[in-house]
Parts: C-alpha cells; structure tokens; sequence
C-alpha cells in the first residue's frame, strides 16, 4: 500500500497536494487514526486536529485546518 495525505481546499473538491507518507509505516499510521490492526488501513480518513498534531513533527507537513482538509488516502502500489 502506498499512503499519502491529500489537502483539500475546503469550498473545492479537487486536491491541491499530497505527500506520500508511506515511510511512517502501517503501526504508526493505525497508531495515529486509532486503527487497531493495521492491516484495516484501507479506507481513507480525515485528519483531524488531534491526527495532524501527530503528523506535524513526523511529517514536516504544516497543517492549515482552517482554510484545508486533509486526508489520509491509502493506495494499492
């Protein structure tokens, strides 16, 4: 699986960037969205403020909650 996060403008529905996140691993990324197997990894999920102050440091990514939405998008490689 590849898993990236997608950034989304909030009145759009296309996205405006993502970034591949599969380095973290399945374990830290279950960790992060509360998903207690990680092979479950499979639907996409929003990030919420408490995810996105998770992924900040892990990431680099900065995390504009206001104006975007972001998601956790996995996909078969």
């Amino acid at each position: 699986m590849i898993y990236r996060i997608a950034q989304y403008h909030r009145d759009e529905d296309f996205t405006d960037d993502r970034w591949d996140v599969t380095y973290l691993g399945e374990r830290t990324l279950a960790g992060v969205f509360h998903i207690t197997h990680p092979d479950h990894l499979g639907d996409t999920y929003r990030v919420t403020e408490e995810q996105a102050a998770k992924l900040a440091p892990l990431t680099g990514l900065t995390f504009d909650l206001e104006t975007y939405e972001y998601y956790l998008e996995p996909t078969a490689d």
